[in-house]
């Protein structure tokens, strides 16, 4: 899903993006199941794995993720040991946000 200000994309065999320009977050998703499932942090967590610019998006994100088409699912989870902030450049390449 692609709008002006925002894009979803699943990209290898369990990683969804949720791109904003080049800033973003990447989600664990889960193939092999109908629908598709991606899994987001907790509202709990969220704050402690979000880059600084969607921490107070959360609901914004989330709610995007489940417009994204009635083939996929999203669902909470606190098993997030790690930051979800990313980057791209011009040519799609991804990296952890600084």
């Amino acid at each position: 899903m692609t709008s002006a200000d925002h894009e979803i994309e699943f990209r290898w065999k369990e990683e969804v993006y949720y791109w904003e320009g080049t800033r973003g977050c990447r989600f664990d998703g889960g193939w092999g199941v109908t629908p598709l499932v991606t899994y987001v942090p907790t509202a709990e967590k969220w704050p402690s794995v979000a880059p600084d610019w969607a921490v107070e998006r959360r609901d914004l994100i989330l709610r995007r993720l489940l417009d994204h088409g009635p083939s996929h699912r999203v669902e909470e989870t606190d098993h997030y040991p790690y930051a979800i902030g990313v980057t791209r450049d011009g040519d799609g390449a991804v990296a952890p946000a600084p």
